[in-house]
């Protein structure tokens, strides 16, 4: 006959054994680990920082306790997979953190089974675009890009209320526009109107997002004729949606480069005599100068 504590125990343990977290909790113990990982990671980086700029020791002994440290995670992520083969969430999150770690095959690898999973999933249609559009960009490949065109596509189809989506998307017109015009049989003044188009979309659902507005503002300097008026009032919308100073700076520069670029001289200093000085500094004192020598090109030549 059982004592007493013999009987909880035994029971405690049927209880541990019947028992199990289920999937989405496992995960969410992962993505919080992973998350205190980069958080640590960051910290680690920051502190050694004098150390290991000029210390090649210092390096090798701070990328080996980072790879252990990731290491850990991609075991956690390997494991749950294993047992949730099917879990597209799981498999979006892995991506990302191999993307961080800069296994960009692997993250690609991951979205895409993901898809597999759920083919109407928005997230990893919009990440695995981005994740492409980032390699092109870096590596100067643009075999994915058509692949992204139709992600992105698909992604503001189904999350149309998504504003991020949208912006995405623009500026992955913006980035690409040649092979969008193969990709689109458009020519390449329509692929810019179909990223603003997309901006204008985004700024619609988030009218107070500075960076919409400017991304949107600069695709205006793609169009052929240059649309003088058009770019200024899009910087005019930028100005006003901006909050901080850098914000208000970035407007008055581009604002600044819109009349240089329109020919006029004269009303690039008054933008720049705007800015705080504080930032940007090189390029303001730079097209401070080029419209200071057209000034002085026109007095000379009349």
């Amino acid at each position: 006959m059982y004592h007493l504590p013999h009987i909880i125990i035994l029971y405690a343990g049927i209880l541990c054994l019947g028992y199990s977290a289920s999937p989405d909790s496992q995960l969410n113990k992962i993505l919080q680990a992973d998350n205190k990982a980069m958080t640590q990671i960051a910290r680690w980086i920051h502190e050694d920082l004098d150390r290991i700029r000029n210390n090649e020791t210092e390096r090798h002994t701070l990328a080996l306790r980072i790879h252990n440290r990731l290491e850990i995670i991609r075991k956690q992520y390997l494991r749950f997979l294993k047992q949730h083969p099917e879990h597209a969430k799981a498999r979006i999150a892995y991506a990302s953190f191999l993307t961080n770690i800069d296994n960009r095959q692997g993250a690609t690898e991951q979205w895409k089974q993901a898809l597999s999973e759920e083919p109407k999933n928005a997230a990893a249609l919009n990440n695995l675009a981005i994740h492409l559009g980032t390699i092109a960009l870096e590596t100067k490949n643009t075999d994915g890009i058509e692949q992204a065109f139709k992600a992105m596509s698909k992604a503001v189809t189904l999350a149309p209320r998504q504003p991020l989506y949208h912006h995405n998307y623009a500026t992955l017109l913006c980035s690409f526009t040649v092979p969008a015009t193969k990709f689109y049989q458009m020519r390449s003044n329509q692929v810019i109107r179909k990223a603003i188009n997309e901006y204008d979309l985004a700024l619609k659902l988030k009218p107070d997002n500075f960076e919409f507005a400017a991304d949107r503002a600069e695709a205006y300097l793609d169009l052929s004729p240059f649309r003088y008026q058009e770019t200024l009032k899009a910087w005019s919308i930028a100005l006003r949606i901006a909050s901080t100073q850098d914000e208000r700076d970035w407007a008055y520069l581009q604002t600044a480069i819109a009349h240089y670029k329109a020919n006029q001289w004269n009303n690039v200093s008054r933008n720049l005599d705007r800015m705080s000085g504080e930032n940007h500094k090189p390029l303001l004192d730079q097209l401070r100068k080029a419209a200071a020598a057209k000034i002085k090109t026109e007095d000379v030549n009349p």
